[in-house]
């Protein structure tokens, strides 16, 4: 079994399954603690899967909300609760560009990160980055994607919160080199946007 397959599972399950939320009138609290009933069910379901093991929760939690290991292999999922009236939401920031270009889940910096990419940059991506992510009080069937699947209309880029993923997400097909290239563009997009500022009170552009 791989990745992906785990996904369908999951979103099978979840499109059947009536998670009772956490109430809150701060939406982002709410999403925060509705997480931990959606791995929850799915720990209670999947637990005993002899294809896959879902990991404990205390296992690189500021990384991945629920963690899936198939062989020797671990696979951080980061879900994501999103309302109908959201227009976009967060995707992550260096940290995912890290694990998704180099492989790593440690801590790093934009510094860091362009320090170590000028030195070698990739040709091919170390690791997909997967959401599952899950629409609140809707019909709509959840989702489970990778970062690398995702339409460039579906990503919005931001200084302060840099991958913004938008509520309607749409899906492309890309070979590796296009993953690659992709990934990279919206890194170096991110950057020239966070130095936009300054580039703009010396009179340079941006």
């Amino acid at each position: 079994m791989n990745i992906r397959q785990v996904g369908s599972l999951f979103t099978n399950f979840l499109s059947d399954r009536d998670i009772s939320l956490t109430e809150n009138s701060d939406g982002r609290l709410e999403s925060l603690h509705s997480e931990d009933a959606v791995t929850d069910a799915l720990r209670e379901r999947f637990g005993s899967n002899q294809s896959f093991t879902i990991l404990p929760k205390s296992h690189n939690r500021s990384f991945g909300d629920i963690d899936i290991q198939i062989g020797s292999k671990v696979y951080p999922i980061n879900i994501k609760m999103v309302s109908e009236s959201t227009s976009t939401y967060n995707g992550g920031g260096p940290k995912v560009f890290q694990y998704v270009l180099l492989g790593k889940s440690g801590g790093t910096s934009w510094t860091k990160l362009v320090k170590q990419l000028s030195n070698s940059r990739p040709k091919r991506i170390s690791n997909e980055y997967f959401y599952l992510v899950i629409y609140k009080r809707s019909n709509r069937a959840p989702a489970f994607v990778s970062l690398t699947d995702i339409a460039a209309s579906s990503i919005v880029t931001n200084p302060s919160n840099p991958i913004q993923l938008k509520r309607e997400l749409e899906i492309t097909p890309r070979s590796e080199e296009e993953k690659v290239s992709f990934i990279l563009g919206l890194f170096e997009e991110v950057l020239r946007k966070r130095a936009a500022p300054y580039l703009a009170l010396k009179g340079l552009a941006a």
